[in-house]
């Protein structure tokens, strides 16, 4: 079983987890490390991830995919998006999760999981890969500038055990990496865009503050959006370029 470590309180798992590598203590692949809360959770995009102390599962896994090519690292992303949100889906069965791109998890219009995926890339290959991930388990009450948060306890009305919570989600982070390390790529392709919010659907975005409506056709290999406007045109958008608009969610 792949070591794991538990700190009460850290500035960012992602860091301790970097600050271990920087001071040459290499902890084996897979290494886990969890804390019970953060005082500067990050998210994508330099956006922040805010939890209450205790109540949500926040880790961060080491991986070293040196088999990757630092061209194909979106693909190291989709296995981690569809691995969290097939471990979130295996615990809560009765409620339908999505990948919202390009790796947040959702149900329901709402967010209940993020990732922030750092890699280290040296020559030819990704040496390190860090894996920050939270879920919102037993969290209710949210912030006011927390857009359309979800949690465990607010779909099922129950507390949750964030250990079991951990266990689940290393068990499908484990399956598909293997499958990555393995070659077996267009599996995890697949899987990203089956559950990908929005695939082959017009939905409904916002381009440089302006409202527009395109098709979902999928991602490229660098994972930017492909989307396919009304005149029939399909161009690629990076994270910076668009937003979902979420009214999406409501139709």
């Amino acid at each position: 079983m792949p070591k794991r470590i538990y700190l009460h309180k850290t500035d960012s798992t992602n860091k301790e987890l970097w600050r271990m590598i920087d001071q040459e203590i290499h902890p084996e692949e897979a290494t886990v490390l969890q804390a019970g809360w953060q005082s500067e959770g990050r998210g994508q995009a330099n956006t922040t991830w805010e939890s209450k102390p205790g109540e949500n599962l926040l880790f961060s896994v080491l991986l070293k995919p040196v088999f990757l090519k630092p061209s194909l690292q979106f693909l190291l992303n989709q296995c981690i998006a569809v691995s969290l949100r097939a471990g979130i889906a295996a615990m809560c069965k009765d409620h339908h999760f999505v990948i919202k791109w390009p790796n947040d998890i959702y149900v329901e219009g709402r967010k209940i999981a993020g990732t922030l995926i750092e890699n280290r890339i040296m020559g030819k290959e990704i040496s390190w890969t860090v894996v920050g991930i939270g879920i919102n388990i037993n969290q209710t009450v949210f912030p006011d500038d927390i857009p359309h948060p979800a949690s465990l306890r607010m779909l099922t009305g129950g507390d949750w055990d964030a250990g079991s919570c951990l266990d689940e989600v290393m068990k499908q982070l484990l399956f598909h990496y293997q499958k990555l390390q393995t070659g077996n790529m267009d599996y995890i392709r697949q899987q990203y865009l089956r559950h990908l919010w929005g695939f082959q659907n017009k939905m409904h975005f916002i381009r440089e503050g302006q409202s527009m409506i395109a098709t979902v056709r999928g991602v490229d290999e660098n994972g930017k959006l492909l989307l396919e406007n009304q005149q029939g045109s399909i161009k690629a958008f990076d994270i910076k370029e668009i937003q979902f608009d979420m009214r999406s969610f409501a139709e």
